[in-house]
């Protein structure tokens, strides 16, 4: 300050700036403030001056304004910084890498400043080059430095001053493979009491070096996870950080085990044991979880199936993937439930487990069943069968053969899968009393395809009656759209809708989200039938759209060749043959034959009014596959082959299929299904 004295006193220095501040209008930058108390003595004591204050921490105790945290970079803010670093002329050069680079900076702006400094003083270098450098190396931090300044310094002066639990506690978070963690797993992978862990994730918020995305969930950012992942390595024994994974499993097996209870009648403990909970704190702090639960740590869960096979842990990945099997299946999570047994049943296999080898591949055939790769669904279930047959194992051999059943349900071997089925209920099959034998369902699809509806009924009543006494939502909601989908081939529509829209009542409650696309359709149907032409489009649309996004590519094909049907009305000729060819390339990828044979006659339908060749074609090759089959469908196709005459002109495309007793069903309803699979 030039013309005031020299003087080493701070309270002296303190007068002469608060002097100099009272006269001015200045705008004030604190720059890297520790706490409060560096801050309150520099603040203006007169009205009229703004003061802008950063800190790594966040600091209380401030009579100011509420603290901003600033978010990290959009993608154009840091190629735009990037680029004043670069120079404009490559960045424009190289829009793509430009934006590869942020990316891999995390989108910080430090980040990007080095990354844009060692670029600037590497003129030979492509942008590419350094997006690349930076995508496949482990110690990406080593490459986001210049000179004395780097970003892992920058973190550093945010970890060092933490407390050494704290700091144990960061560190071992890197174990945690999820993207999104609570106090839950950061007490199981630290040791920490609940409310030490609370603690130490505040001391860690403050200081940036986690962030709160909503009130008691966290995340990392990644460049600060590879920083903890650095720290552990080098601080951390391998034995810790596998005991922490493996304490962190231990917490979330117990606390899943009620969710899975209550799906699945506490039969899951005919596959998984336990020993006590390491952590009783924790699984007793958190009570009974619900399935909501399991819906929020999902992700972290699934993750950690992978990394407990990843890192030797294979009994616990094994039983952990067991656990999430039927919360998966109900959320039509069958991505999840192939990327989980996998890992399940090479862990299972590593540990020269059979039971276990045995239940990883029932359990994915159960997925690769309901997305179409029915191929891999014979070859894993069939392996299932065998073990079990092997072993004598009648505990399991039941329910292996139930899904058996479904597969040469869904192959088209109908008469197959209904004598199987039967034997399979008359004989030994180990299921207790308050199960239920998701055989009968099993069955009772392809009794409905064979058109022995009556039989089919008894089957899925009895199936709901058994799912009421034990109280099974799961088991209830099928049932009741597998008896609409029933009736609606026998063509009592107002019945089936009634019964359709309890079904997806109880979807929507429950959160099940198993087999919604084809209730649905079944519904679409049923507003058919009533000649609700408007509402059944939808319901055939909602199905379809439902079926694209869960991967089930089986009820796509239904649902467009369905969506055809209803729209055959039309006159629009040309939107319903694309249509049914729709369907019929899904079906064919897939290898369905029954939406394949419906596709087909859709298509015959349409074609034979200006090409009759054409459309005997595709009648002989659906009759082919119907006969194979055995399906009442057949008799129709026989029936227009036999014709000598073209249907005429303008004559609207109807269902085909009509039965001995003169019934034309709504073709495709419960054929759409996949069947249920055994637990």
């Amino acid at each position: 300050m030039v013309g005031y004295p020299r003087t080493s006193d701070l309270g002296d220095r303190l007068i002469l700036w608060r002097r100099e501040l009272a006269s001015r209008r200045a705008t004030i930058v604190l720059d890297n403030a520790a706490d409060a108390e560096q801050i309150l003595p520099l603040l203006p004591s007169v009205p009229g001056s703004v003061v802008i204050v950063t800190s790594r921490r966040r600091i209380t105790g401030l009579d100011v304004g509420p603290p901003v945290s600033l978010p990290v970079m959009e993608t154009a803010e840091g190629v735009a910084l990037l680029a004043s670093a670069v120079g404009a002329e490559r960045v424009v050069a190289e829009p793509e890498a430009a934006a590869a680079v942020v990316e891999h900076c995390g989108h910080l702006p430090l980040a990007i400043r080095l990354a844009g400094s060692r670029l600037a003083h590497r003129p030979t270098w492509r942008v590419a080059d350094y997006a690349a450098l930076l995508a496949g190396n482990v110690r990406r931090l080593d490459h986001l430095a210049s000179g004395d300044r780097s970003v892992a310094g920058a973190f550093a002066a945010s970890y060092e001053p933490l407390s050494e639990s704290t700091k144990r506690l960061f560190r071992l978070l890197s174990v945690h493979p999820g993207d999104e963690f609570g106090a839950t797993i950061a007490s199981a992978l630290s040791g920490l009491s609940l409310d030490g862990t609370a603690e130490a994730l505040d001391d860690l918020l403050d200081c940036h070096l986690i962030e709160e995305v909503e009130a008691g969930r966290y995340r990392m950012h990644d460049l600060i996870r590879q920083y903890a992942h650095e720290l552990s390595t080098r601080h951390d024994s391998e034995g810790e950080r596998h005991e922490a994974l493996s304490d962190l499993i231990d917490v979330m097996l117990h606390l899943a085990l009620p969710v899975v209870d209550n799906l699945e009648s506490r039969f899951v403990r005919r596959h998984v044991t336990f020993d006590p909970p390491r952590r009783a704190d924790i699984v007793e702090a958190l009570g009974t979880p619900t399935e909501e639960w399991m819906a929020v740590e999902r992700l972290n869960l699934v993750s950690l199936v992978v990394r407990a096979r990843d890192w030797g842990h294979h009994a616990l990945a094994w039983r952990l993937a067991r656990l999430l099997w039927r919360f998966l299946y109900v959320r039509a999570y069958f991505d999840d439930i192939i990327l989980t047994h996998l890992h399940g049943l090479s862990a299972a296999r590593a540990v020269e487990d059979e039971d276990a080898t045995a239940a990883m591949h029932n359990y994915l055939a159960s997925a690769y069943l309901r997305t179409g790769n029915y191929g891999n669904a014979l070859k894993h279930v069939s392996n299932a069968v065998r073990i079990a047959e092997r072993r004598g194992d009648l505990r399991n051999i039941g329910r292996y053969r139930t899904n058996l059943v479904a597969v040469h349900w869904i192959r088209g071997d109908l008469e197959e899968a209904v004598r199987a089925g039967l034997d399979g209920l008359r004989g030994p099959n180990g299921y207790d009393a308050d199960e239920v034998p998701s055989i009968l369902p099993n069955v009772g699809l392809a009794l409905t395809l064979l058109g022995r509806y009556d039989d089919a009924l008894r089957l899925h009543r009895l199936h709901l009656y058994i799912g009421r006494q034990i109280g099974s939502q799961f088991h209830i909601v099928n049932a009741l759209s597998h008896v609409g989908a029933v009736k609606c081939r026998m063509g009592q529509y107002a019945a089936a809708m009634r019964v359709l829209n309890t079904a997806l009542a109880i979807r929507q409650r429950t959160g099940h989200r198993y087999a919604e696309p084809e209730a649905r359709n079944d519904l679409g149907i049923a507003l058919r039938g009533l000649g609700r032409t408007a509402e059944a489009v939808l319901q055939h649309e909602i199905a379809r759209k439902l079926a694209v996004d869960l991967g089930e590519r089986h009820v796509e094909a239904a649902a467009v060749n369905d969506l055809a049907l209803t729209l055959a009305g039309s006159g629009d000729v040309d939107r319903l043959i694309e249509l049914h060819r729709e369907a019929l390339r899904v079906a064919t990828r897939i290898a369905h034959p029954y939406e394949q044979g419906r596709a087909l006659v859709g298509l015959a339908e349409h074609l034979s009014t200006t090409d009759l060749s054409e459309a005997r074609r595709h009648w002989e090759r659906a009759l082919a596959i119907f006969r194979r089959m055995g399906v009442p469908e057949r008799f129709e196709v026989e029936r227009r082959l036999t014709e000598t005459a073209p249907v005429p002109a303008g004559t609207p495309a109807a269902p085909i299929g009509t039965t001995a007793n003169g019934i034309r069903p709504a073709a495709g309803t419960a054929a759409t299904r996949t069947g249920e699979n055994r637990r």
